[in-house]
């Protein structure tokens, strides 16, 4: 079966290498546009970029896919594209190319966390489990027929990263699974059940900034999920790596301890989160039990960050 695969980051880049170990024809990559590093005016290739380059396989990186990549997809005579993590809407146009159509590997069990950061996200809400769905591809955003599903727990000791490869080696198994016995997979799918749906966007910059006005666990599952996390106080910007909720209670942003015995300690809406490791602005990151030695803090300010 010959199949064009559609993805650009290192999730995309697992599935695609996953697929190709297990011997399936990958006959052409589609990707997103080079990106310019604003630092030093540099192309960087994304991970499955390189990962085309290094296997030899023609890549295509569209612009606007549905504008410019429907002849070019024709002219391929694909029987099924496989998406995954591609970061463009693909339309009908493209869509109904491949003899076999499009099947997606989406990082969460839908219809939960449509949209393009569901590992964030269900880590963010405190869930306890996520997975990988093996959908049939529509024109709506993660809202075709279900293949089948497999989950997996989220930890309390989980973050995004931990969950990300987690879920980018179950996608791996499942992507084969499907491609292994497509035969029996190809008609079996069931519509998702609209009642149970939820939605959330791309995460935003000024989502990384801590509000201390908010509960304990959400601000741990936050720091957790976003890993970059920060504070800002007497100017300087402070990431917060890993938090643990601590029992005592202040106004929201007080400090509540910062020395070499107790650590940080910050006051929230309903009790506080102990900073467990912490990188502040231009240093390494570190033990912010250590870094209280360097007396950066004063007990009781406020941090006011909301």
């Amino acid at each position: 079966m010959k199949i064009v695969f559609f993805g650009t980051n290192d999730f995309s880049a697992t599935i695609l290498k996953g697929m190709i170990d297990n011997g399936k024809n990958i006959i052409a990559i589609v990707s997103q546009p080079d990106k310019i590093n604003g630092r030093n005016n540099k192309i960087t290739f994304s991970p499955v970029k390189k990962l085309a380059n290094d296997k030899n396989i023609p890549i295509y990186q569209f612009e606007k896919l549905n504008r410019d990549g429907e002849d070019t997809l024709k002219n391929l005579s694909p029987d099924l594209f496989v998406t995954a993590s591609y970061g463009q809407i693909i339309k009908q146009n493209i869509l109904d190319i491949p003899k076999f159509g499009t099947v997606n590997v989406h990082a969460s069990l839908l219809p939960k966390y449509r949209g393009p950061a569901p590992i964030q996200w269900a880590i963010m809400n405190g869930e306890k489990k996520t997975g990988i769905t093996i959908m049939k591809t529509d024109i709506g955003m993660d809202t075709g027929d279900i293949y089948f599903e497999k989950e997996i727990e989220i930890l309390d000791t989980d973050t995004s990263s931990s969950v990300f490869i987690k879920l980018a080696t179950l996608g791996v198994e499942c992507i084969n699974q499907f491609l292994n016995n497509f035969d029996y997979y190809k008609d079996r799918h069931y519509p998702q059940d609209e009642k149970l749906s939820s939605y959330f966007p791309m995460i935003k910059k000024e989502d990384y900034l801590i509000n201390f006005n908010t509960t304990s666990k959400y601000l741990c599952d936050k720091i957790k999920a976003l890993e970059n996390c920060y504070f800002i106080y007497k100017d300087i910007r402070y990431k917060v790596l890993f938090a643990s909720i601590n029992e005592l209670k202040g106004k929201p942003g007080e400090i509540l301890s910062c020395d070499g015995k107790k650590g940080l300690i910050i006051a929230t809406k309903d009790k506080a989160i102990e900073i467990l490791f912490i990188q502040p602005e231009g240093k390494q990151k570190m033990l912010a039990l250590s870094f209280m030695n360097s007396n950066k803090f004063k007990l009781g300010d406020i941090i006011e960050n909301s």
